[in-house]
């Protein structure tokens, strides 16, 4: 038993910490999306990743694609914040773990337009023999949250 709670709270750690780097402050120099997030993502594995932010709604099934689709929008943006309200519920089983988390999003447009998000995420996380815990399933649901709300995290 213990090593499965060594487990899921490791993997609630990391589930804060990618959350986390998707933060952009203002004036930040652009990064690559491997540097950031290759500890994450088994950048060749096989992955099942949807988030309702994706206009297009698709879902990727590979690491780059997901990764072109949503990491130019966010070295464009002025700042990205994100905070998080329901902290990561893990339960693990073997080498499998899924994690769930409420996060907010305060994103920041070139414009200085900000967009604020609640979003509930659901994460499958994957161990194997050639690499710790990384990312193998994503499901984001987003919905807009009202600005005045916003302040209470994000101050």
């Amino acid at each position: 038993m213990d090593e499965q709670r060594t487990a899921a709270e490791t993997v609630a750690r990391l589930q804060r910490e990618w959350i986390f780097g998707w933060d952009v402050a203002e004036g930040d120099p652009p990064r690559a999306f491997d540097d950031v997030f290759g500890r994450f993502y088994d950048l060749g594995a096989d992955v099942i990743l949807f988030d309702e932010a994706d206009a297009e709604r698709r879902t990727f099934r590979a690491v780059g694609d997901y990764a072109d689709a949503f990491w130019p929008a966010f070295q464009r943006l002025r700042s990205a914040a994100h905070a998080i309200e329901e902290e990561p519920e893990v339960l693990v089983s073997g080498d499998l773990a899924a994690g769930r988390m409420v996060f907010l999003a305060a994103l920041t447009g070139a414009d200085g337009g900000t967009t604020y998000l609640r979003c509930h995420n659901s994460l499958v996380w994957r161990r194997t023999a050639d690499r710790d815990w990384h990312i193998v399933r994503d499901q984001t649901a987003v919905a807009p949250m009202p600005a005045d709300e916003a302040a209470r995290h994000f101050a």
